[in-house]
Formats: C-alpha cells, sequence, structure tokens
C-alpha cells in the first residue's frame, strides 16, 4: 500500500514546459525546421493582456515576447524577454537560454502561492491575463529542492488570447 504524500499543494499535471530564449523567431524556425514542433501561436505578453505584475512582490511592468505550440498534450513554451525586470531576464543573465520553468494546473493560484510561501519557497513573479471574468493567473516559484522553477496556473481550458501564428498560412 502506498503512502500519500502529507503535502497542502499537488501537481496533479505537469501542463507546460517553458524555456528561455534570446531570439524567439530563430527559436521558433529551429523548433519547426528541425524537430517539426508547431505551427506556434505568438503573444505580445504585455499590459493590457497581462495586468496586477509583481516581481519579487513588488508592482513592476515588462515585456515578452511568448510562443507557445502543444506538443502531445504538453504545452511547450517559448519566452523572450524584451523589457522591464522579469525573470526571463534574470534567467538569461544567470544561465543563459535553456529550460525555465514547469507549469501545473490549480484551482487557486493566490492560494497555492501562500501554502508554498508559507513553506519557504516565496513567489518571485506572478500576474494575471486574459479578460478579468476568467480570474486568470499564474505565478513563478523557485523550488531550490526540486531544481526548477515551478508555475501554479488557473485558465480554463476555453481561453483565446489574440495571438499571431508562426508559420503563418502563407509559409506552411
Amino acid at each position: 500500500m502506498f503512502q500519500q504524500s502529507p503535502t497542502k499543494v499537488k501537481a496533479k499535471a505537469i501542463t507546460q514546459v517553458g524555456i528561455v530564449v534570446k531570439d524567439l523567431q530563430k527559436a521558433m524556425e529551429s523548433y519547426w525546421n528541425i524537430l517539426g514542433i508547431g505551427p506556434w501561436r505568438v503573444y505580445n505578453w504585455d499590459a493590457p493582456l497581462v495586468y496586477d505584475r509583481k516581481y519579487h512582490g513588488k508592482s513592476s511592468r515588462a515585456r515578452e515576447k511568448i510562443a507557445d505550440t502543444m506538443v502531445g498534450s504538453v504545452q511547450f513554451e517559448l519566452c523572450q524577454p524584451i523589457e522591464g525586470n522579469s525573470i526571463y531576464q534574470d534567467f538569461l543573465t544567470e544561465h543563459g537560454e535553456g529550460l525555465h520553468h514547469l507549469q501545473f494546473p490549480v484551482d487557486d493560484v493566490d492560494k497555492t502561492m501562500e501554502i508554498l510561501g508559507k513553506q519557504g519557497f516565496p513567489t518571485i513573479q506572478s500576474a494575471r491575463h486574459g479578460p478579468v471574468e476568467y480570474n486568470c493567473g499564474y505565478g513563478y516559484i523557485d523550488i531550490k529542492p526540486l531544481y526548477t522553477i515551478w508555475e501554479p496556473v488557473h485558465e480554463p481550458e476555453n481561453l483565446v488570447l489574440e495571438h499571431e501564428r508562426y508559420p503563418n498560412e502563407a509559409q506552411s
């Protein structure tokens, strides 16, 4: 008989793998041309789409280009910092390009961040995104004993955000 984990936060699925890159366009092209990963949805990750952003607990403003696509049942995300303080830029400065975070769905991002914070794992960046009525949010928590940043996220499956596409219809 298996023992039940005593944790108050349970990651029941990993829904996204995130990689930080210096050049989003070049990275998308490489994944598309080398492994056939794509097509990509490309977002300008900035206000008004992203709001109530916090960086190390303080309100902040930053801008990124984000691209995502599905690889099987897992979303694959590329993140390029453009301006402002962010954990993506911190990661590039400290480590260079590479694997940045794993995402897992939760019912309440704020509660999850609070529980993990009380366990000694503070949120290093968080924000809300999409239409206010959807109550979408995410946080990034560097859980050092787990060797990477973890991102609890809440968003409905039917959420559709305005985006561009790579390759576009003319290129595919």
